[in-house]
């Protein structure tokens, strides 16, 4: 007689990424069977994966990122990710909507409804992307410190 091996436990990151991608599929509607067509995988591989009994691939873990247009930092948990030098953060449906304009006029009306919003925002050396929550928080405490400083509104943008 055989013996069977043991399933081991998921891990905590197995379990992130399996809670992940099952909030994920029902915010957009998606069925399992859905997302291992678009992937091509197996319907099971999906199951296994938001089971967290199974761990994606890398490269199929970069495809499920773009499936639910998410980074794959976001599907794996990470709060801080670490931006390449040179980057940009461009706001591709604004673009898209802009891009979209019909004429110079609607163009036109999209920028003003869209004042204090940037298309796009060069991202410098050292940056990182953080929750919102934890970039006031962190900001706040610089402020707080900073107190007298003519320029310390220039901590928060946007502004409000």
């Amino acid at each position: 007689m055989t013996e069977q091996p043991e399933e081991q436990a998921p891990r905590p990151l197995a379990i992130h990424l399996a809670a992940r991608l099952r909030e994920l599929r029902a915010r957009r509607g998606f069925t399992q069977d859905f997302v291992a067509k678009r992937l091509g995988v197996h319907e099971s591989a999906v199951s296994r994966w938001e089971s967290g009994t199974r761990f994606p691939t890398g490269e199929d873990l970069v495809a499920l990122a773009d499936l639910f247009e998410v980074s794959t930092d976001d599907l794996l948990g990470r709060t801080k990710q670490y931006v390449a030098l040179g980057s940009a953060l461009v706001d591709m449906r604004l673009l898209e909507r802009l891009a979209g304009a019909d004429n110079p006029a609607e163009f036109d009306r999209q920028i003003l409804d869209n004042e204090d919003q940037a298309v796009w925002l060069p991202v410098p050396e050292g940056a990182v992307l953080v929750p919102v929550a934890e970039a006031m928080k962190w900001t706040r405490k610089v402020a707080d410190k900073h107190k007298g400083s003519v320029h310390v509104d220039r901590l928060f943008r946007p502004r409000g």
